[in-house]
């Protein structure tokens, strides 16, 4: 088995489901990996045993976590190091990426915004852009996952569909308002590939 670790605190947010549709659109078995929310980067060592487990069963486990910025004490290169050094500490093995793109500074909404279909809702995000700066510095203005929030929740969906969102269920399968195939997502396509090929390989 595959052990996805995420930061999420239940599989009903947007990073998760965004995460099993992903692997879905890569043609990825569902039943090949678990998706396992740990409610906090922080929280790692509470895995620790299904971590050495699954390990033992010559499963593989992966953690992605966001990278985030040294303005919330993160950063690629610190929060991997981190990282790194907590697996150790704990005598478990893991491959790690770090969104946006395992490289650089960001987080999932980072990622997540490059996905939205600026090509096909220019007006929603040039009246965003407006709303934010009419607020000027007298107002908080929303964050990226608000902004998400409000772009997805602004179309015209079904009853069912709408009353999804709060699962996180915010349409990732659908073409029309995320682009799966954009190249931003390449990097997490190429990391996550690597292991499921791997493993079907050996396993």
């Amino acid at each position: 088995m595959i052990n996805i670790y995420i930061e999420s605190k239940n599989r009903s947010t947007p990073e998760a489901v965004f995460l099993d549709t992903f692997l879905r659109s890569l043609g990825i078995d569902p039943t090949a990996y678990a998706i396992i929310p740990l409610n906090g980067k922080d929280n790692l060592q509470n895995a620790r045993n299904q971590f050495l487990q699954n390990t033992l069963e010559e499963g593989v486990n992966l953690i992605v976590f966001d990278a985030d910025t040294s303005e919330n004490l993160g950063g690629y290169a610190s929060r991997r190091k981190e990282l790194e050094e907590k697996l150790e500490e704990l005598g478990s093995e893991a491959e790690i990426f770090l969104f946006p793109n395992n490289s650089e500074d960001g987080d999932f909404e980072t990622l997540l915004e490059e996905t939205a279909r600026k090509d096909s809702f220019s007006r929603f995000f040039d009246c965003f852009r407006d709303y934010e700066l009419c607020l000027g510095e007298e107002y908080i203005h929303p964050n990226r996952k608000g902004k998400l929030h409000a772009y997805i929740t602004s179309m015209r969906l079904s009853n069912t569909q709408r009353k999804k969102i709060g699962s996180g269920y915010w349409l990732f399968d659908e073409d029309r308002y995320w682009n799966l195939r954009a190249e931003v997502l390449r990097p997490l396509a190429t990391f996550l590939r690597k292991y499921f090929c791997f493993h079907s390989i050996s396993g």
